[in-house]
This record gives C-alpha cells, structure tokens and sequence, in this order.
C-alpha cells in the first residue's frame, strides 16, 4: 500500500523555473536504422516529460542527502530504503543493518534502543496494520513492514515518492520550441577504449540555447523540516551550477543552467489561506525568488 497525503503537510507551493539549454538536447524517443530520435510533438517542438524532471531531480536529491542534518530515525530511513532500488535490496539492507530484533521488540512491547514505541505504532496503524483482542500486532511479514515504516521517514521518499509513500512533488511535461538537427556520432568499443569500426549513427537534437521551462507544484511537511530543507538544497544547488537532462550528457548534450525562476507559496491555513481560498489557485500567494523560496523553506517560522 502506498499512502497520499497521510502527513501534516503545511507547505503548499507552485514553482516556475526558466532554463537555457547551453547546448543541444536530446531526450530521446525511438530509434530507427541508425538514426536516434528525439522525443517531440507532432509540430516538431521538443518535449522533456514529467518522469524525466523527476528522475533528474530525485538522483540530486539523493547526492546531497547525505550532508543534510537530519534525526536519527531519518538519517536510518535513508541509509536504509532511500538508496534501495527496489523492495528486495530494501529488505537486504534491513537485514544487514540488523534492524529487525529492535523492531520485533517494539511490536512485543519489550525494552529496545532503536525505535520509538509511540512513533512505530502510529505509522503502522497509518499502514493499515491492525492489533487482534489482546493487543497483539497482526503482521505476517515483519521485515517489510518495517521497510515501510522507515519508508514513511525518508526525507527523498517523502518528496520523491517511495515504497510506502506517493510523489509529494508533482512535475509538467516541457515544451522547447526549437529547430531540430541530426548531429553524427561514432561507436566507441568501452572495453578498449578505441572507435568501433562500421558504427556511425545520428542524434536528433534541438538547438542550443533554447529556452526550457519547468512547472513544478508539491506539498512538504512544515518549513524547517528535512524534506522542506532538502528541496531548498536541491533547487539551491541547481540555480549554482545547473542540471543536465536527456540523454548523451557524457557528450556534453543536455546542460541547462537556470535564467530566472519564480515561487508562490503559502502555509496551509495561514498566510491568507485560513479559508482554503490558495489551495484553487496556489499563484494567488505572494511571489517569491528561489533565493528568498529556498531561505523560506529552510527557516521553520
């Protein structure tokens, strides 16, 4: 079961962001004969989906996880499921980790150190595990049960989406307006380093310097927290050095650095939104710069 929406979100905000591609892009589609397409409309203008921003954003994400201060339990959730590709390498890592005793002794009510008692069965009834009549959890797999419970405490699964949580953070396909090119490359045999000899192929790309816009919209837990601090470091990071989307980056395809960009957000039930009257139309709360956003989410009042 994955859960939407199970946490105090407070943060409610909408996000324009201006990039300007410093070279082509090429986000690609199909691949016909020797030649790899771009995907694009019918009209020819190219499109960057909403998976590929995602994607992008979350492998930033997790980079700078790692330096974020976070609390016990968090900094275990990441180390633990939010590296995980997958369900089973989750459960590895809570075995090797040698989680599953403490856990087993939270759930038999019996003196432990990793976890919190209150904490574990609070996020376990949101999971929809339930006690029989006398008191005891009924929970055929335990291990995964407890991958989900510390899924509900990844900072990057908390925006991102994970095994136990849906995306708190929604992304809007692109369209770059832009001439379209066929640019050749070469095959290169990766165990000698040499050019593999009869491999010419052609990259469909767009133009450099096209313009690329992001829309973005999400709820975060309440400013201050490590969702609301990590996404501050994510879009601080890419206003700094940039990002790169699509396919053939290693050629030096896909750079995009940040022009300009532009934030309205507002706290649930405040800010003028005691009413609900923001949550229709979230570009009704006061506009922000990144700058002033990322401070906004980092400082808890």
């Amino acid at each position: 079961m994955v859960l939407s929406g199970y946490h105090p979100s407070r943060v409610k905000f909408v996000g324009v962001l201006n990039f300007r591609a410093r070279g082509p892009i090429h986000v690609g589609h199909s691949k016909e004969a020797n030649v790899l397409y771009a995907l694009k409309l019918p009209n020819g203008d190219l499109v960057v989906p909403a998976s590929t921003w995602k994607g992008v954003l979350r492998s930033l994400a997790e980079r700078l996880a790692p330096s974020l201060p976070m609390g016990e339990i968090e900094r275990m959730a990441f180390e633990t499921v939010g590296r995980a590709q997958g369900p089973e390498e989750a459960r590895r890592n809570v075995r090797e980790k040698g989680l599953m005793d403490d856990f087993v002794k939270v759930l038999e009510r019996k003196p432990q150190t990793r976890f919190d008692q209150r904490d574990v069965e609070e996020k376990l009834e949101r999971l929809g595990y339930r006690k029989d009549a006398e008191g005891k959890w009924q929970i055929e797999d335990k291990e995964w049960a407890l991958v989900q419970y510390l899924s509900l405490h990844c900072p990057v699964g908390k925006l991102f989406g994970n095994l136990a949580l849906a995306s708190s953070l929604k992304f809007f396909d692109s369209v770059i307006r832009s001439g379209l090119q066929r640019r050749p490359g070469i095959g290169i045999n990766r165990n000698t380093g040499t050019v593999q000899e009869n491999v010419l192929y052609f990259v469909e790309t767009g133009d450099a310097y096209a313009a690329v816009p992001l829309l973005l919209s999400g709820e975060v837990e309440p400013r201050g927290s490590a969702p609301a601090r990590l996404l501050a470091s994510v879009l601080e990071a890419v206003a700094e050095v940039g990002i790169g989307v699509g396919g053939r980056k290693s050629a030096g395809l896909g750079l995009l650095e940040l022009e300009s960009s532009e934030f309205h957000a507002f706290e649930r039930g405040k800010d003028g939104d005691e009413r609900g009257a923001l949550l229709a139309n979230p570009f009704d709360a006061e506009k922000m710069g990144l700058r002033e956003f990322v401070g906004w989410l980092r400082s808890e009042r």
